[in-house]
């Protein structure tokens, strides 16, 4: 999905979006800023308590960004909007380093970070102006940033081994394993500092054998996992404790492990569970596991503290899952014919006509009211879905590939 494009604009065309040119350079080109930078830092008004930001791809009329049939000729930039005001432009491709990848960028406090890799390089860049980078081409898992530091943990591109780096340096590395599902998002945490889990296969008499660590503030250590494991499905971190979702021998369905403790999940009769992860929530063990039923089609399903919580329509995919104090959030997709819907903490909600939910971070609970990015099939302008209400975006041909928020304090300075 790698593009290398070219972006070109004028002067003429920037003002009439509303931007203005703030003189930094990326490439050969202008990094552009418009109003929606002054919501938080301006100091001409009263700060605005919650900002929401979005990120989107912005490309020229007519073009079919779906079939990108001129990858790697065709004018495109990064957008981002504070409060669906513009804030901020980014020419995309090669020359620029910055990627058409919806997973190559992210908001971290109200900073756009973004990461780019070439042939040999990793580059990892703040608003456009580059901060570091470092040999090797690493897919970024997570980041998070620290007293003006930057720490990433990336896995290799080859699919084997990984590094936590700060500001490109490392400080853990290891040449092979894979990192779990739960590390992007652990990364985050609070309780439980930075951490992140990953498996590597050890090499028996008697063939392969997984084995599980942890990283958690600094150290390594192994998981000592149960002996009837058969498989680890994810691994997670809270205040201290680890837990885990596995299959075991003589078991039909995973359980969930913490402590001294263990809970098969409740399960529907015959099926069979195709994948199983964390969802990330503060206080419970929320899990969402896909599993195969009769039919053959793969259905989602929310089990919390072992005890299942609901299971969603034959067919209904879950993805984009998030949780707050009400319940879970997610993007449901149905997996043979592609229809979507919107589950909002048990209640579910069909997606307006001709309109899907794309981008790797498409939806965020913001001051108790669920934020959907909603990109239109046929072309044409993207809307925000406000727990139902519909708000539209100034991104004319294109898609939302990212929704958060930031709480601003009255000492906060853009860099």
């Amino acid at each position: 999905m790698k593009r290398s494009i070219l972006w070109i604009v004028g002067l003429a065309v920037a003002t009439s979006c509303g931007l203005r040119e703030i003189g930094g350079e990326i490439g050969s080109e202008d990094i552009w800023t418009g109003p929606g930078a002054g919501i938080v830092t301006d100091g001409s008004g009263p700060m605005q308590k919650t900002v929401w930001y979005v990120t989107g791809f912005d490309y020229p009329a007519g073009y079919d960004w779906r079939s990108d049939q001129e990858s790697g000729t065709v004018k495109c930039s990064l957008v981002v909007y504070a409060n669906a005001v513009p804030m901020m432009k980014l020419p995309v491709g090669n020359d620029y380093e910055v990627s058409a990848d919806p997973d190559m960028h992210r908001m971290i406090g109200n900073d756009l970070y973004t990461d780019y890799s070439t042939d040999s390089l990793t580059v990892i860049r703040k608003n456009g102006k580059r901060l570091f980078c470092y040999l090797g081409r690493e897919m970024i898992v997570a980041m998070h940033t620290e007293g003006g530091d930057v720490y990433t943990l990336g896995q290799n591109r080859s699919g084997n081994g990984f590094a936590y780096r700060r500001n490109g340096e490392v400080l853990y590395q290891h040449a092979s394993g894979s990192l779990f599902t739960s590390s992007e998002w652990q990364s985050l945490s609070s309780s439980a500092g930075f951490a992140f889990a990953f498996s590597e296969p050890v090499q028996m008499a008697s063939g392969s054998l997984e084995r599980y660590y942890v990283y958690m503030n600094g150290s390594v250590s192994q998981i000592a996992v149960r002996e009837d494991v058969k498989k680890v499905w994810d691994v997670r971190v809270s205040s201290g404790s680890v837990s885990y979702i596995a299959s075991l021998v003589g078991i039909s369905t995973p359980v969930l492990v913490y402590g001294d403790n263990m809970v098969s999940l409740d399960m529907p009769n015959s099926t069979v569970m195709k994948s199983c992860r964390f969802v990330p929530d503060q206080d419970d063990m929320v899990i969402e596991g896909a599993f195969a039923v009769s039919s053959g089609l793969l259905t989602s399903g929310l089990w919390r503290n072992g005890v299942r919580e609901c299971i969603f329509p034959t067919g209904m995919t879950a993805n984009s899952l998030c949780s707050w104090d009400d319940g879970v959030c997610c993007a449901l997709t149905h997996c043979r014919t592609g229809e979507m819907k919107i589950f909002r903490c048990g209640e579910i909600f069909t997606v307006p006509d001709g309109y899907r939910i794309m981008g790797t971070r498409p939806l965020s609970v913001i001051d108790g009211i669920l934020y959907v990015g909603l990109t239109p099939v046929g072309g044409g302008q993207p809307v925000v879905w406000k727990d139902g209400e519909i708000e539209p975006l100034k991104l004319s041909n294109g898609y939302i590939s990212s929704i958060t928020s930031y709480q601003a304090s009255q000492d906060t300075v853009r860099d």
